[in-house]
């Protein structure tokens, strides 16, 4: 596995040992997300490149934890772990995105 990317089952395992960061918007995350995560609704900038709200909210992100970073299908958080990195993070991008937490972990995602 590229040390760019996590895997689903690998968030529900160590989900102590990481600081899970959801990006994508903030009614997509009322309606499911990852038990314990952290939203930080900055998808649509980040598909513009625009990376402002990154930058800006990285002050609040851990620097002592690996954050994984989770979007819809995993291609954004790809680009938000790319900068994470930039910015001395230790950030991996969950493979899949929310849909393959869903699929691999079901019953396992909260609903509003």
């Amino acid at each position: 596995m590229s040390n760019t990317v996590i895997d689903a089952e690998a968030v529900r395992e160590r989900d102590d040992e990481l600081y899970v960061l959801d990006i994508r918007p903030t009614y997509s995350y009322e309606e499911a997300h990852i038990p314990g995560s952290h939203s930080l609704p900055i998808y649509d900038q980040l598909k513009g490149e625009n990376f402002i709200g990154l930058d800006v909210s990285a002050a609040e992100l851990p620097d002592d934890k690996e954050i994984a970073v989770v979007c819809f299908s995993g291609s954004t958080a790809a680009v938000a772990a790319e900068r994470l990195r930039e910015l001395g993070f230790d950030a991996k991008a969950m493979r899949g995105g929310i849909t393959n937490w869903d699929a691999s972990t079901t019953g396992t995602a909260a609903t509003a």
